[in-house]
Protein backbone atom coordinates (compact mmCIF):
# COMPACT_ATOMS: atom_id res chain seq x y z
CA UNK A 1 0.00 0.00 0.00
CA UNK A 2 1.27 3.15 -1.20
CA UNK A 3 2.52 6.11 1.29
CA UNK A 4 -0.36 8.65 -0.49
CA UNK A 5 -3.34 5.94 0.25
CA UNK A 6 -1.75 5.61 3.89
CA UNK A 7 -1.98 9.03 4.50
CA UNK A 8 -5.81 9.39 3.14
CA UNK A 9 -6.81 6.31 5.07
CA UNK A 10 -5.27 7.85 8.25
CA UNK A 11 -7.02 11.25 7.35
CA UNK A 12 -10.59 9.57 6.87
CA UNK A 13 -9.53 7.99 10.05
CA UNK A 14 -9.31 10.90 11.89
CA UNK A 15 -12.37 12.55 10.76
CA UNK A 16 -14.58 9.38 11.42
CA UNK A 17 -13.28 9.38 14.79
CA UNK A 18 -14.09 13.34 15.06
CA UNK A 19 -17.45 12.85 13.17
CA UNK A 20 -18.06 10.48 16.04
CA UNK A 21 -17.64 12.49 18.85
CA UNK A 22 -19.30 15.19 17.87
CA UNK A 23 -22.51 12.73 17.01
CA UNK A 24 -22.21 11.30 20.29
CA UNK A 25 -22.23 14.47 22.42
CA UNK A 26 -25.04 16.06 19.99
CA UNK A 27 -26.92 13.06 20.20
CA UNK A 28 -27.18 12.76 23.93
CA UNK A 29 -27.65 16.72 24.21
CA UNK A 30 -30.35 16.41 21.64
CA UNK A 31 -32.24 13.63 23.01
CA UNK A 32 -32.17 15.44 26.87
CA UNK A 33 -33.26 18.71 25.16
CA UNK A 34 -35.94 17.21 23.17
CA UNK A 35 -37.41 14.58 26.39
CA UNK A 36 -36.81 17.19 29.11
CA UNK A 37 -37.90 20.58 27.57
CA UNK A 38 -41.24 20.20 27.79
CA UNK A 39 -40.91 20.18 31.80
CA UNK A 40 -38.86 23.44 31.50
CA UNK A 41 -40.72 26.69 32.66
CA UNK A 42 -40.49 29.73 34.52
CA UNK A 43 -42.18 28.01 37.49
CA UNK A 44 -39.57 24.65 37.27
CA UNK A 45 -37.07 26.65 37.59
CA UNK A 46 -38.25 29.26 40.35
CA UNK A 47 -39.59 26.74 42.83
CA UNK A 48 -37.90 24.34 45.50
CA UNK A 49 -38.01 20.22 45.05
CA UNK A 50 -41.01 18.90 46.99
CA UNK A 51 -40.77 15.56 47.90
CA UNK A 52 -44.19 13.53 47.43
CA UNK A 53 -44.96 9.65 48.06
CA UNK A 54 -42.96 6.86 46.80
CA UNK A 55 -45.06 6.72 43.38
CA UNK A 56 -44.61 10.69 43.09
CA UNK A 57 -41.00 10.88 43.88
CA UNK A 58 -39.43 14.41 43.72
CA UNK A 59 -42.21 17.13 43.06
CA UNK A 60 -41.61 20.93 42.49
CA UNK A 61 -38.64 22.45 40.68
CA UNK A 62 -35.30 22.70 41.14
CA UNK A 63 -34.27 26.41 42.09
CA UNK A 64 -32.30 25.01 45.51
CA UNK A 65 -31.22 22.46 43.52
CA UNK A 66 -29.30 25.02 41.08
CA UNK A 67 -28.17 27.16 43.71
CA UNK A 68 -26.68 24.19 45.77
CA UNK A 69 -24.62 23.22 42.55
CA UNK A 70 -23.34 26.70 42.07
CA UNK A 71 -22.48 26.29 45.47
CA UNK A 72 -20.45 23.47 45.69
CA UNK A 73 -18.86 24.11 41.96
CA UNK A 74 -17.74 27.46 43.42
CA UNK A 75 -16.25 26.04 46.73
CA UNK A 76 -14.65 23.55 45.26
CA UNK A 77 -13.01 25.97 41.69
CA UNK A 78 -12.13 28.59 44.56
CA UNK A 79 -10.10 25.94 46.23
CA UNK A 80 -8.98 23.33 43.74
CA UNK A 81 -7.84 26.72 41.49
CA UNK A 82 -4.82 28.14 42.80
CA UNK A 83 -4.10 24.91 44.20
CA UNK A 84 -3.66 23.56 40.47
CA UNK A 85 -2.15 26.33 39.05
CA UNK A 86 0.45 27.21 41.78
CA UNK A 87 1.44 22.98 41.89
CA UNK A 88 1.94 23.63 37.70
CA UNK A 89 3.77 26.62 38.10
CA UNK A 90 6.06 24.34 41.02
CA UNK A 91 6.06 21.68 38.11
CA UNK A 92 7.10 23.43 34.91
CA UNK A 93 9.26 26.31 36.77
CA UNK A 94 10.70 25.32 39.97
CA UNK A 95 11.38 21.15 39.82
CA UNK A 96 13.77 21.19 42.75
CA UNK A 97 14.38 19.16 44.75
CA UNK A 98 13.54 16.16 41.72
CA UNK A 99 12.17 13.96 43.73
CA UNK A 100 9.93 15.90 45.23
CA UNK A 101 8.72 16.79 42.16
CA UNK A 102 8.39 13.45 40.97
CA UNK A 103 6.02 12.77 43.96
CA UNK A 104 3.40 15.68 43.18
CA UNK A 105 3.99 14.91 39.56
CA UNK A 106 2.57 11.21 40.65
CA UNK A 107 -0.35 12.20 43.33
CA UNK A 108 -1.69 14.55 40.37
CA UNK A 109 -1.96 11.42 37.78
CA UNK A 110 -2.93 9.13 40.97
CA UNK A 111 -6.02 11.70 41.73
CA UNK A 112 -7.17 11.08 38.10
CA UNK A 113 -7.94 7.67 38.75
CA UNK A 114 -9.18 7.94 42.51
CA UNK A 115 -13.43 7.06 41.97
CA UNK A 116 -15.45 9.88 43.42
CA UNK A 117 -17.34 7.51 45.80
CA UNK A 118 -13.93 6.84 47.61
CA UNK A 119 -13.24 10.46 48.32
CA UNK A 120 -16.31 10.49 49.68
CA UNK A 121 -16.14 7.34 51.95
CA UNK A 122 -12.85 8.64 53.10
CA UNK A 123 -13.95 12.32 53.45
CA UNK A 124 -17.57 10.84 55.31
CA UNK A 125 -15.17 9.02 57.91
CA UNK A 126 -12.77 12.20 58.28
CA UNK A 127 -15.11 14.73 58.82
CA UNK A 128 -17.64 13.26 61.18
CA UNK A 129 -14.50 13.35 63.68
CA UNK A 130 -15.79 15.57 66.44
CA UNK A 131 -12.20 17.76 65.90
CA UNK A 132 -13.94 18.59 62.76
CA UNK A 133 -17.78 19.52 63.98
CA UNK A 134 -17.49 23.00 62.92
CA UNK A 135 -17.53 22.15 59.16
CA UNK A 136 -21.40 21.17 59.56
CA UNK A 137 -23.99 22.30 61.74
CA UNK A 138 -25.30 19.30 63.18
CA UNK A 139 -23.67 16.93 65.68
CA UNK A 140 -24.68 13.09 66.73
CA UNK A 141 -25.44 12.11 70.15
CA UNK A 142 -22.72 10.67 70.35
CA UNK A 143 -20.38 13.26 69.76
CA UNK A 144 -19.31 13.01 65.97
CA UNK A 145 -19.69 15.76 63.95
CA UNK A 146 -22.33 15.29 61.01
CA UNK A 147 -20.31 15.65 58.47
CA UNK A 148 -22.02 16.67 55.30
CA UNK A 149 -22.68 20.08 54.43
CA UNK A 150 -21.74 22.05 51.56
CA UNK A 151 -18.31 23.37 52.55
CA UNK A 152 -17.50 19.65 53.29
CA UNK A 153 -18.48 18.54 49.78
CA UNK A 154 -16.86 21.99 48.20
CA UNK A 155 -13.89 20.84 50.06
CA UNK A 156 -14.14 16.87 48.75
CA UNK A 157 -14.97 18.00 44.86
CA UNK A 158 -12.01 20.48 44.94
CA UNK A 159 -9.76 17.11 45.08
CA UNK A 160 -11.63 16.23 41.78
CA UNK A 161 -11.32 19.59 39.91
CA UNK A 162 -7.21 19.81 40.92
CA UNK A 163 -5.90 17.08 38.33
CA UNK A 164 -7.60 18.61 34.80
CA UNK A 165 -6.68 22.39 36.35
CA UNK A 166 -2.92 21.20 37.35
CA UNK A 167 -1.97 19.28 34.00
CA UNK A 168 -4.07 21.85 31.64
CA UNK A 169 -2.26 24.62 33.46
CA UNK A 170 1.36 22.72 32.98
CA UNK A 171 0.68 21.98 29.46
CA UNK A 172 -0.48 25.43 28.67
CA UNK A 173 3.40 27.02 30.94
CA UNK A 174 5.06 24.65 28.87
CA UNK A 175 3.90 26.11 25.50
CA UNK A 176 5.09 29.50 26.06
CA UNK A 177 7.75 30.71 23.86
CA UNK A 178 11.24 30.57 26.15
CA UNK A 179 11.84 34.06 24.19
CA UNK A 180 9.44 35.96 26.54
CA UNK A 181 10.85 34.09 29.52
CA UNK A 182 14.65 35.71 28.52
CA UNK A 183 12.85 38.84 27.38
CA UNK A 184 11.40 39.63 30.80
CA UNK A 185 15.04 38.56 32.59
CA UNK A 186 16.75 40.74 29.76
CA UNK A 187 14.40 43.68 31.26
CA UNK A 188 15.17 43.29 34.97
CA UNK A 189 12.11 41.23 36.06
CA UNK A 190 12.91 38.77 38.74
CA UNK A 191 11.44 35.10 38.06
CA UNK A 192 8.35 35.70 40.37
CA UNK A 193 7.11 38.67 38.53
CA UNK A 194 7.86 36.61 35.12
CA UNK A 195 5.53 34.28 35.92
CA UNK A 196 3.31 36.72 37.39
CA UNK A 197 3.35 38.88 34.45
CA UNK A 198 4.15 37.02 31.51
CA UNK A 199 4.13 32.71 31.69
CA UNK A 200 0.59 32.96 33.33
CA UNK A 201 -1.33 35.33 31.39
CA UNK A 202 0.26 33.08 28.91
CA UNK A 203 -1.53 30.22 29.41
CA UNK A 204 -4.47 31.49 30.85
CA UNK A 205 -6.37 29.40 28.17
CA UNK A 206 -5.00 26.40 29.54
CA UNK A 207 -5.87 27.51 33.03
CA UNK A 208 -9.22 28.16 31.63
CA UNK A 209 -10.14 24.90 30.02
CA UNK A 210 -8.77 23.26 33.10
CA UNK A 211 -11.18 25.40 34.81
CA UNK A 212 -13.91 24.25 33.03
CA UNK A 213 -13.25 20.44 32.58
CA UNK A 214 -12.75 20.21 36.45
CA UNK A 215 -16.10 22.27 36.97
CA UNK A 216 -17.71 19.99 35.00
CA UNK A 217 -16.54 16.67 37.23
CA UNK A 218 -17.88 19.13 40.45
CA UNK A 219 -21.12 20.06 38.99
CA UNK A 220 -22.11 16.71 37.56
CA UNK A 221 -20.75 14.75 40.26
CA UNK A 222 -23.26 12.11 42.28
CA UNK A 223 -21.08 9.99 44.52
CA UNK A 224 -19.48 13.05 46.57
CA UNK A 225 -23.15 14.67 46.81
CA UNK A 226 -24.84 11.21 48.17
CA UNK A 227 -22.42 10.94 51.17
CA UNK A 228 -21.90 14.36 52.01
CA UNK A 229 -24.78 16.30 51.35
CA UNK A 230 -27.08 13.45 52.17
CA UNK A 231 -29.10 11.09 50.60
CA UNK A 232 -32.05 13.19 49.62
CA UNK A 233 -33.20 16.11 47.80
CA UNK A 234 -33.38 18.61 50.78
CA UNK A 235 -34.56 22.14 51.07
CA UNK A 236 -31.80 24.89 51.33
CA UNK A 237 -32.37 27.03 54.33
CA UNK A 238 -34.96 29.89 54.74
CA UNK A 239 -33.48 32.71 52.85
CA UNK A 240 -30.18 31.03 52.23
CA UNK A 241 -28.98 33.91 49.38
CA UNK A 242 -29.18 36.43 52.47
CA UNK A 243 -25.40 37.41 53.22
CA UNK A 244 -26.36 37.00 56.45
CA UNK A 245 -27.06 33.29 56.06
CA UNK A 246 -24.78 32.15 54.03
CA UNK A 247 -22.27 30.92 56.76
CA UNK A 248 -25.46 28.74 58.13
CA UNK A 249 -26.22 27.31 54.42
CA UNK A 250 -22.34 26.24 54.00
CA UNK A 251 -22.76 24.62 57.20
CA UNK A 252 -26.01 22.56 56.20
CA UNK A 253 -27.04 19.73 53.84
CA UNK A 254 -28.65 20.73 50.73
CA UNK A 255 -29.62 19.32 47.11
CA UNK A 256 -27.58 19.89 43.60
CA UNK A 257 -29.15 18.87 40.46
CA UNK A 258 -27.77 15.61 40.19
CA UNK A 259 -29.10 14.67 43.55
CA UNK A 260 -32.70 15.78 41.62
CA UNK A 261 -31.89 14.10 39.06
CA UNK A 262 -31.38 10.19 40.70
CA UNK A 263 -33.92 10.86 43.14
CA UNK A 264 -36.54 12.48 39.78
CA UNK A 265 -35.49 9.48 38.20
CA UNK A 266 -37.15 5.34 38.44
CA UNK A 267 -33.22 4.64 39.49
CA UNK A 268 -33.59 6.39 42.72
CA UNK A 269 -37.08 6.79 44.60
CA UNK A 270 -39.30 8.50 41.97
CA UNK A 271 -40.92 7.82 39.12
CA UNK A 272 -41.21 11.03 37.00
CA UNK A 273 -38.81 10.91 34.62
CA UNK A 274 -40.11 14.04 32.81
CA UNK A 275 -38.71 16.03 35.76
CA UNK A 276 -35.30 14.22 35.51
CA UNK A 277 -34.37 15.00 31.87
CA UNK A 278 -36.12 18.63 32.37
CA UNK A 279 -33.52 19.12 35.51
CA UNK A 280 -30.42 17.16 33.23
CA UNK A 281 -31.44 19.63 30.84
CA UNK A 282 -31.18 22.71 33.04
CA UNK A 283 -27.89 21.20 34.18
CA UNK A 284 -26.66 21.09 30.79
CA UNK A 285 -27.50 24.66 30.37
CA UNK A 286 -26.39 26.02 33.38
CA UNK A 287 -22.40 24.32 32.25
CA UNK A 288 -22.85 26.10 29.21
CA UNK A 289 -23.11 29.60 30.94
CA UNK A 290 -20.18 28.60 33.28
CA UNK A 291 -18.19 27.69 30.38
CA UNK A 292 -19.16 31.03 28.48
CA UNK A 293 -18.13 32.95 31.95
CA UNK A 294 -14.88 30.92 32.24
CA UNK A 295 -14.08 32.16 28.93
CA UNK A 296 -14.71 35.24 28.64
CA UNK A 297 -12.42 36.07 31.78
CA UNK A 298 -9.71 34.47 30.63
CA UNK A 299 -10.13 36.27 27.40
CA UNK A 300 -9.43 39.45 29.27
CA UNK A 301 -6.02 40.79 28.27
CA UNK A 302 -5.01 41.57 31.71
CA UNK A 303 -6.20 39.53 35.22
CA UNK A 304 -4.70 41.97 37.79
Amino acid sequence: MSRRVLNRLGISLAWACGLATAAAVCGVIGWVAWKGIDRLSLSFITHDPQLGTFDQGVLGGVRGPIAGTLIVTAIGIGIALPVGVGTAVFLTEFRRPELLARIVGTSVDLLFGVPAIVFAIVALAFFTSPRLSAFSAEVASSGRAYGRSFLVAGIVMSLLALPPITRATQESIDAVPLDLREASYALGKGRLATIRRVILPGARQGIATGTTLGAARIAADTAVVYFVLGGGVPTLSEHWYDPSHWSQTLHESGPTLTSYIYYASPAGEGSDSSAALGAAFVLILLMLLVNAGIDLVAKRRRWW
